[in-house]
């Protein structure tokens, strides 16, 4: 658990699996079983990050009302997925509704914002910190933290490449709410001394690691959604890779550490909170085994 001024983040978090406004995916939310996960998490007081939204509406490659998108997100032997969401949402604003919805009943959740880099540094940063600014605006005291996420390996920016970026982004977020619970959301792409400068800027604590390119997983095939930039990889297939990079980053930063990326059990959890953790996110089990990711909550968070 991470105690955050008057918040406070839990043991065990469901991050993206609960949608843009934390309250549910579509058509997830016809299933029994995640209804029960939902109640789980209401019971338990758990902290949920919510999807990423970007400061005006954007079309990614997946819609759920469109069967012909439905492809980008398959799922792979082991408990994995792998996904080429894309980013789709609806906007800030609208994705602050949401969530002000879901805070009236009683569901603890963080947003998350995705600067777009590829309109240019200056223009994303404007969106960000406009953004930022509608969520305070519509959430007041809930609105106490915030999740920037610099990983989505769906994106067309070379997240390599977006470190400069994003340190500049960071800081400016923070100059201009400094009261705010700053968490960034890394990339297993990411050098450790990202962290660290970030770290050094007042970032509050980092989210390592989103999913993993499928590249980087299956080293000699192709990916079924190479045409979309290959994907990434989450649950069991990517759990031994996200291990050893958060192992390693643990020793190169003091901040809060929430880890994840491929927790299929109460065992995974374990691991990523004996090498350190502050925090542990799950998020394919979630979507693919509703009942274990509702004990794993109870268990941790209950």
């Amino acid at each position: 658990m991470i105690q955050a001024g008057n918040g406070r983040i839990s043991t065990v978090v469901i991050s993206t699996a609960l949608g843009l406004g934390g309250r549910g995916i579509f058509p997830y939310t016809l299933l029994p079983g995640y209804r029960r996960l939902l109640r789980a998490v209401r019971e338990t007081g758990t902290t949920i990050l919510a999807k990423s939204a970007t400061r005006f509406k954007r079309s990614g490659n997946f819609n759920a009302w469109n069967p012909l998108t439905w492809k980008y997100i398959r799922r792979l032997p082991g408990r994995g997925m792998l996904n080429a969401y894309g980013l789709t949402n609806p906007g800030a604003k609208t994705c602050a509704r949401e969530i002000k919805v879901a805070a009236g009943q009683g569901f603890q959740v963080i947003p998350n914002l995705y600067p777009e880099f590829a309109k240019g540094t200056v223009l994303a940063i404007k969106d960000t910190l406009e953004a930022i600014g509608i969520y305070q605006n519509l959430l007041g005291s809930d609105f106490w933290a915030l999740e920037l996420n610099f990983s989505c390996p769906n994106s067309r920016e070379a997240i390599r490449e977006n470190v400069a970026q994003g340190l500049k982004c960071s800081r400016e977020v923070k100059e201009k709410y400094p009261d705010i619970f700053l968490i960034v959301k890394i990339s297993i792409c990411h050098p450790y001394e990202f962290a660290q400068e970030l770290e050094s800027l007042g970032v509050n604590a980092l989210h390592a690691i989103n999913t993993i390119p499928f590249a980087m997983i299956y080293f000699h095939e192709r990916s079924p959604l190479r045409p979309v930039g290959g994907g990434g990889v989450s649950g069991g297939p990517a759990l031994a890779a996200a291990l050893e990079y958060n192992a390693h980053l643990r020793k190169k930063v003091n901040l809060p550490l929430i880890m994840g990326c491929g927790v299929k059990d109460r065992e995974d959890v374990r691991k990523y909170l004996h090498i350190g953790a502050d925090a542990v996110s799950i998020c394919t089990l979630a979507l693919r085994h509703q009942g274990e990711a509702a004990e794993i909550i109870r268990k941790f968070n209950g």
